[in-house]
């Protein structure tokens, strides 16, 4: 049995590297080794010594699995790259010593006197004496030197090859350990099938692995073969030194081609990153240059070479993504392969955050849409595609989801080269296509009714929006040629050629005056195309079309074009009774199209027949359950992008729609259609209308429309938002003038009374301010102020209080003056207010289906007043709120009579001290018993009974008073009567 003893408490996994540097790289966390020693804890351990895991270890056991997993994915390849480099060197190491230790037994004889030599040295010598004595003479042979010294060149070789024998020896050692050590890695490593356990083994083996410098170890066996293999090479030279000088000759030659190739092979990597050669020596090299090499590539100086090649390889290369997107298209053979890259173009390049597409990746892509080759071009691709969708067998379902993913990528690409087409203005146009997409590719798209019309909305309108962006920039581009330094004949053969990308029916948008300018252009291009032509005629054709290019080039028929594209997008849209998919980005797409063209200008004019695509809200239903609030506001801008909108024929009608739409939206939806109207487009067609008779339905849609516009502004708001009170006013100014058909409305009169409760909110705003101490030493500072605020004072005093005088502000004034003054004013304006709210009251207690005001700002404005409200408003105040309770609203229900009554009337005033007529104080209290004399009474509501003693209180006075003028006029009748007796007497 193993016991296992584990770190408890580990650091976190090192950053993995591909060549495993000794040191950490930068902005990663250093784990010191000694500090990890002394961080060890001991486990918890039983009695037998065996760790067991306790609640918190389980607990963290999902922690622990997504380390082991991530782990265990980098050691499988570490360990199989070690593995797979041992096996190699196992190999070619046992082959290479058996080579080398058939050649060190030829060589090492070389070092010891060879037998034979003194064998055939004897038997010479002996040859020599018997010679001799064959003639009769003696000759005395003396026996050569048997002393030997081997050769230098044999010392040299023998060296060498043992030398490398030995370093393939040992080679081959090392690799068997490294095998042996991955298999105990392994093994520890899987033998606990607990992720608590295994984790902490895993970490624990890794960091002893690291800290004992394994991947270090691993590095330098190929190192020593190498070597070993250097001074094989080098001792087979020494060794056919003394054999034969070319043989020698040629062997070294191959050493030094080999030396010259292996240098090569080491360098190259540390020159150019991408090279798929290298060497052990050239991770030693690069550590040892200490960075050189990577600050000559703009990388980090602590990067290994390893990291220093895949950092590298993750810059941006046009050039190269667009060869790896031609393989990609030339790998799909078949159109259902198309499909997945369908879906990768659309994740790509669609980016809502980024204006609808990442113009950052148009160098990947473009290659894909402007190939010649229409197998590699993904546009002709996708026409085939969509061309036999019909005829392919299989799920229908799939077939759609299919189509969409097509429809999808068409419309990226649509996006992308419209916006890349308007930032990009000035650019060479020669390098870029004139129309990305081709007309029959609209038209197939245009009769294809099987299509997704979600999907098929916005490819159409991208496509469109594309071509006659193409359309215009091969107008300017022709411009340009027209205007270059060449000669009159070439500049009209130059336009000619350019001319020829267009065609007639690439207008497609209705323009009488776009027509005829572009028919003369071309017959002006053909009349310079003629032989024979002096220059001088070129010249007068060049300046007929910069003429007729010039009208061409006019902003308002590109702004018709536009209109024409959204118009179409738009009207799709309403007739397939559907939001298309990123409708918005779409239309502001379209419209931003032509750089330094704004489409809703109305200063930039077309003409009436270009106005007509404008007109589409005629057909637009005002249910924003058939139409979506957002595609309503975009049919309303169209229509507002011409001076002509209030105008033309069908302006009324559209205008009616508008006030239909008002009335049946939400007012969160009519709120949205408010915020997109910043040009006040609503405000203008309301004060229009209110200007005309309202005939027909006109007036009741009008008055419906402009409560809803109203609330939409901010009516319930505690400040009045200047937008609104903007509008308020101008209707206040008009309401005298208005015609019968709205003033025997209805509802005119809450209309009217919600006009005077704007201007009066945002006037007793404004005397909070100057109540709170304005600085009256700068009389021109106040002025400014006072004199527009008391301007709406007198206005909407002369329609409420028109028989009270309104308090003027003396000027100059003292504090004292002027805080009287404040006083005064205070009492008129809250007179006002307290009289709109009876006409509230007044309108409630009528059979009505709405609760009207906006009460929460209503009463807190008279619970914070303590000063005096006229007789006459105080008086029509309790009719009105006795007008309300003879309608008995406790029994109703949630009336909204119910709920003024209940939640919203009673709390006006917490004390109710502005109560001073004793007429009205008697019509409240007759209200207030008639309340509580009911049989379903039940219980006072809110400041109910404080109201109901404030009137007793006030009729109290108020019979005091009488009676004593009574008693005073008794007493002067007895002073009469004793004057009377006198005078007889």
């Amino acid at each position: 049995m193993v016991i296992l003893t584990l770190n408890g408490n580990h650091a976190s996994r090192l950053q993995h590297t591909e060549n495993y540097p000794s040191m950490p790289t930068s902005g990663a966390p250093s784990y010191q080794l000694e500090d990890l020693k002394k961080n060890e804890k001991q486990p918890d351990t039983d009695g037998v010594g065996r760790f067991k895991p306790t609640a918190d270890d389980d607990a963290c056991f999902g922690l622990w699995n997504m380390y082991i997993s991530q782990a265990h994915e980098y050691d499988k390849a570490l360990l199989e790259g070690w593995k797979g480099d041992m096996d190699g060197i196992l190999l070619f190491s046992a082959l290479y010593s058996a080579t080398l230790t058939a050649l060190i037994v030829e060589s090492y004889k070389k070092l010891q006197l060879d037998p034979a030599d003194l064998t055939t040295s004897l038997l010479t010598t002996i040859s020599l004496q018997l010679a001799s004595i064959s003639n009769g003479t003696t000759t005395t042979v003396g026996l050569s030197d048997t002393s030997f010294k081997p050769m230098t060149s044999s010392l040299i070789c023998n060296m060498l090859w043992f030398l490398s024998l030995a370093l393939a020896l040992t080679c081959s050692l090392l690799a068997t350990f490294v095998q042996q050590w991955t298999r105990d890695f392994l093994h520890k490593t899987t033998m606990r099938p607990s992720p608590v356990v295994q984790a902490r083994v895993l970490a624990f083996s890794y960091f002893g692995l690291r800290r004992f410098g394994m991947h270090t170890f691993v590095d330098v066996i190929p190192i020593l073969l190498h070597i070993s293999l250097f001074f094989f090479f080098a001792g087979l030279v020494a060794f056919l030194l003394p054999v034969n000088l070319p043989l020698t000759i040629l062997m070294a030659c191959v050493l030094f081609i080999f030396v010259l190739v292996y240098s090569a092979l080491t360098l190259h990597p540390l020159q150019s990153l991408d090279t798929p050669y290298r060497t052990p020596f050239s991770d030693l090299l690069w550590h040892v240059a200490n960075g050189f090499f990577a600050r000559r590539n703009n990388l980090a100086s602590e990067l290994s070479l390893t990291e220093a090649m895949v950092e590298r390889s993750l810059h941006k290369s046009p050039d190269r993504d667009s060869r790896c997107m031609e393989f990609t298209m030339k790998s799909l053979n078949h159109d259902t392969e198309l499909v997945p890259m369908f879906m990768a173009v659309s994740d790509a390049l669609a980016s809502p955050q980024t204006g609808g597409v990442r113009l950052a990746n148009f160098g990947i892509v473009a290659p894909l849409i402007q190939s010649p080759n229409p197998e590699n071009n993904m546009i002709s691709r996708i026409h085939h595609f969509i061309s036999v969708s019909g005829s392919l067998a299989g799920d229908p379902e799939r077939r759609v989801r299919n189509l969409e993913h097509c429809l999808h990528a068409l419309t990226s690409f649509g996006w992308l080269v419209v916006k890349h087409g308007a930032e990009n203005v000035g650019s060479d146009y020669s390098q870029y296509p004139i129309f990305w997409f081709q007309r029959d590719l609209v038209e197939l798209l245009s009769s294809s009714p099987s299509l997704p019309q979600g999907y098929l909305i916005l490819t159409i309108a991208a496509l469109q929006t594309s071509r006659v962006q193409g359309f215009r920039r091969c107008i300017e581009w022709m411009s340009e040629a027209l205007s270059s330094s060449k000669t009159n004949t070439e500049r009209l053969g130059d336009a000619r050629s350019i001319f020829t990308n267009l065609s007639r029916e690439d207008i497609d948008w209705i323009s009488e005056k776009f027509t005829p300018q572009f028919d003369q252009l071309d017959s002006t291009l053909q009349n310079g195309c003629m032989s024979g032509m002096t220059e001088t005629d070129a010249a007068a054709l060049v300046q007929q079309a910069q003429e007729h290019i010039a009208q061409l080039m006019d902003m308002s028929r590109w702004k018709a074009a536009l209109i024409s594209v959204l118009s179409q997008f738009l009207s799709a849209a309403v007739d397939a009774a559907l939001e298309p998919l990123e409708m918005t980005m779409s239309f502001d797409l379209i419209h931003t199209s032509i750089p330094r063209l704004e489409v809703f200008d109305q200063s930039l004019d077309v003409e009436e027949d270009e106005a007509q695509a404008t007109y589409l809200l005629q057909s637009t239903s005002t249910e924003p359950g058939s139409v979506s609030p957002e595609l309503f506001i975009l049919v309303f801008k169209l229509l507002f992008s011409t001076k002509r909108a209030l105008h033309f024929p069908g302006a009324v009608e559209c205008r009616k729609i508008i006030y239909k739409y008002l009335n049946n939206c939400t007012t969160n939806q009519a709120k949205l259609l408010v915020e997109s109207d910043p040009a006040h487009r609503l405000e203008e067609c309301a004060l229009l209308d209110l200007s005309s008779d309202g005939a027909g339905d006109l007036a009741r849609r009008w008055i419906l429309g402009l409560d809803t516009l109203y609330h939409s502004m901010g009516f319930n708001e505690s400040v009045v938002p200047p937008r609104l009170l903007s509008f308020a006013k101008e209707i206040f100014r008009l309401i005298p003038t208005a015609s019968t058909n709205f003033t025997q409305d209805r509802w005119w009169f809450c209309t009217s009374t919600d006009t005077e409760r704007i201007l009066c909110k945002d006037i007793i705003k404004k005397l909070e301010y100057l109540s709170r101490g304005y600085d009256i030493s700068n009389s021109h500072d106040i002025s400014s102020f006072i004199t527009p605020t008391m301007s709406d004072i007198h206005a909407l005093g002369q329609k409420l209080l028109p028989e009270l005088p309104v308090p003027e502000c003396p000027s100059p004034c003292s504090p004292d003056e002027y805080q009287h003054w404040i006083t005064e004013i205070q009492d008129y304006v809250l007179s006002m207010h307290l009289l709109i709210t009876a006409k509230y009251i007044r309108i409630t207690s009528e059979d009505i289906r709405i609760t009207v005001g906006d009460w929460n700002n209503i009463g807190f404005s008279t619970q914070m007043h303590h000063g005096h409200i006229y007789k006459t408003v105080q008086l029509q105040f309790a009719n009105s709120v006795w007008k309300l309770v003879s309608r008995d609203p406790w029994k109703h229900g949630d009336s909204p009579k119910s709920v003024l009554f209940h939640h919203s009337l009673w709390r006006l005033s917490p004390h109710w001290c502005w109560v001073t007529d004793v007429g009205s104080a008697k019509i409240l209290a007759k209200a207030i018993r008639r309340h509580k004399s009911d049989a379903n009474f039940a219980g006072i509501v809110w400041y109910e009974q404080a109201c109901l003693d404030r009137c007793m209180e006030v009729i109290r006075k108020a019979e005091i008073v009488e009676e004593e003028d009574e008693w005073k006029d008794e007493d002067d009748e007895e002073y009469d009567i004793e004057d009377e007796d006198k005078d007889k007497e």
